[in-house]
């Protein structure tokens, strides 16, 4: 198995649910927009690696606690505001709306 860095793998998920769920917190949809805020808020975060299914499980376990859980929304929260203050995205997109 390859290095897993299961933060990451949280981090995005719960994005994607976040986004899903409040579609205007994002000025911007695009591609970009949303992999800086994953970028951003994962990298505020301490990574979690494991090679093993067991490590992946254990670590699985651990990023379900309240805390880790609330860590990882306050850090989406604040890579949200960054983006939205100073997007990277191509000016020049069609922005449909």
């Amino acid at each position: 198995m390859p290095v897993h860095n299961s933060v990451l793998e949280e981090v995005q998920y719960q994005v994607d649910k976040y986004l899903a769920n409040n579609k205007d917190a994002l000025a911007c949809s695009c591609q970009q927009c949303r992999d800086d805020v994953i970028a951003l808020a994962a990298s505020q975060l301490p990574s979690r690696y494991t090679t093993t299914p067991t490590g992946r499980a254990l670590i699985g376990v651990e990023l379900q606690s309240k805390q880790v859980q609330l860590d990882i929304f306050q850090a989406i929260l604040t890579a949200i505001a960054k983006v939205n203050q100073s997007p990277r995205h191509n000016p020049n997109r069609v922005v449909q709306v």
